[in-house]
């Protein structure tokens, strides 16, 4: 059965009773869900949400292979993401961090992860 309401980033997405099916594409990711992400969030998690997408699709998924078969620490992709804010989230702003809450922080690393689980990590580790 086929079911609507389904999504794919860049990708055609089949909803098939049982599980989700998607187009095998030479060695590439893509997130892939049934449920749309953003449901519940306000406006300023959405947008907080879609950086975080952008910046793991552009910044993160291309290199996360090549990070952890040369066990490379991405220097560079931790510059731009605190740049972008990603590194203080849970800091006060009276002291140069983000002072997000524990769900506009989630939303972020959920976000992330799609591009590179392990980076996640260590930057919601080091917030």
């Amino acid at each position: 059965m086929l079911r609507r309401g389904c999504w794919s980033l860049g990708r055609p997405l089949i909803c098939l009773r049982g599980g989700l099916q998607a187009p095998a594409q030479s060695g590439r990711r893509s997130l892939v869900s049934c449920i749309d992400p953003s449901m519940g969030l306000n406006e300023e998690q959405k947008e907080f949400q879609k950086v975080a997408f952008d910046f793991a699709a552009q910044e993160m998924a291309p290199h996360m292979a090549e990070w952890d078969q040369k066990e490379l620490f991405p220097v560079d992709a931790m510059r731009k993401a605190a740049q972008l804010g990603f590194g203080g989230v849970y800091v006060r702003t009276d002291v140069g961090g983000s002072g997000l809450s524990r769900l506009d922080t989630s939303v972020i690393f959920e976000a992330l992860a799609t591009g590179c689980t392990s980076t996640t990590a260590y930057i919601s580790i080091h917030k």
